[in-house]
């Protein structure tokens, strides 16, 4: 930089290294802090969503509906007529027809995959203990297609089940809690009081507690038949190309299917706004360490401006405009910023990194042994925006109170 402001600049920065230095301390430790706080709460909510979109899938089809409108051919016209019932819509549960409507999916270019399931309670019993289960039979390939069960495993084999019939793959929370193990013997009872011996072929983890803790899967017909319901299938999932657009997706396939579509941002709405809490209130928290930091820069450069009256009177009435005068301490805090952002980039990453390491021991909505970070330049760029916003309001009432003064008044001595 060849500007005289600037190198004016420097040398009034140097002047106040000491207190400017400690404010750019400030605004490391804020940028720093800022990035950390946002990599580890969006961190939690992306592991949560991939959990679910690899378990849940993006779209769940559920119940058939009856229609709110009938339609009426003419037979001398090829005009049809739509009559809307005054009724309320009734719902049948469950889908009837499961694999003729993957097969009208499929048509669609955004869907990846469909897995049809048949859903029931039931109870599993292991030794003297018992406990009350979601109990979902599962076509394996085209459940293999649609969710992650086959990156969840943890023990056993997937093979294993497939070949057996009577296999069942448990959940690593249930097994923990019934210290259930790959290989064992377990008797799950279906609602018609119903006993069947089951072995246990997979243990599989999701990282969702609740999921965890409560679905075993079998063979659909299996299930079917220890359920009572022979061809019944209880609800679809529906994995998408693109899950940021299972809502318009889901309001479709409802009105195509005349079935409830439920997309994942749906069903997961309350999660989704805790998480969105805690990012907010996260990032509110450690942007006030910046805004402190900008406290300091605006009593700095206030300080300057009063100390500096003399040589910017003198810089003016040797043709420096208001302008000029201004960018001198503009310049100062741009600075600041500058070595603020550099410095607490590097802060942001190392305690991202250091918090990435961190053992934890997490046995709530989420399993996870150790806290999930997200690296994401937005956070980056944000932190940088809030630095020069702060360090910018901060700089610009000093700047604009040393461009009024006046250099005939300050030489005469009665300036400030």
């Amino acid at each position: 930089m060849h500007s005289p402001s600037f190198q004016i600049a420097l040398r009034f920065l140097l002047a106040h290294k000491r207190s400017l230095g400690l404010s750019a301390l400030g605004v490391i430790f804020g940028v720093g802090s800022f990035i950390a706080a946002l990599a580890q709460t969006e961190g939690f909510e992306i592991f949560y969503i991939n959990t679910v979109l690899g378990s849940e899938g993006s779209v769940v089809i559920t119940d058939r509906f009856q229609q709110e409108h009938t339609q009426i051919q003419d037979a001398n016209s090829s005009k049809t007529v739509m009559i809307a019932s005054e009724q309320h819509r009734k719902y049948y549960p469950g889908i009837s027809d499961a694999y003729r409507m993957i097969k009208v999916l499929d048509t669609y270019k955004e869907v990846v995959a469909c897995s049809p399931i048949t859903e029931g309670r039931a109870f599993l019993r292991s030794g003297f203990s018992s406990e009350a289960i979601s109990l979902q039979g599962i076509d394996l390939d085209l459940h293999l297609r649609t969710t992650d069960l086959g990156k969840q495993v943890t023990k056993g084999s997937m093979d294993d089940f497939r070949d057996d019939q009577n296999g069942a793959c448990v959940g690593a929370s249930l097994a923990e809690r019934m210290r259930l193990v790959a290989g064992q013997n377990i008797y799950i009872t279906g609602p018609g009081n119903e006993s069947r011996r089951f072995r246990i072929d997979v243990i599989y983890e999701t990282g969702v507690w609740d999921f965890d803790i409560k679905n075993v899967f079998v063979h659909m017909r299996t299930a079917q038949s220890l359920l009572q319901e022979p061809y019944y299938t209880s609800f679809m999932l529906v994995k998408l190309r693109n899950p940021s657009r299972a809502p318009e997706m889901a309001a479709e396939f409802e009105d195509l299917l005349s079935h409830s579509s439920a997309s994942w941002q749906q069903r997961q709405a309350g999660n989704l706004a805790i998480f969105d809490a805690l990012r907010i209130s996260a990032g509110i928290v450690v942007s006030m360490i910046i805004l402190l930091s900008g406290f300091g820069i605006f009593n700095v450069l206030s300080l300057s401006v009063m100390q500096r009256t003399k040589e910017i009177a003198i810089l003016r009435s040797m043709g420096y405009q208001r302008t000029d005068i201004a960018a001198i301490f503009l310049w100062q805090g741009a600075c600041v910023a500058l070595v603020g952002i550099v410095f607490g980039w590097g802060l942001g990453a190392l305690l991202t990194y250091i918090i990435s390491i961190i053992p934890v021991n997490f046995r709530g909505i989420l399993r996870t042994d150790y806290f999930i970070v997200e690296w994401s330049p937005i956070h980056y760029i944000l932190a940088a925006v809030l630095a020069v916003l702060a360090v910018f309001i901060a700089s610009y009432v000093p700047a604009r109170r040393a461009a009024k003064l006046e250099p005939i008044e300050t030489l005469r001595g009665t300036g400030q």
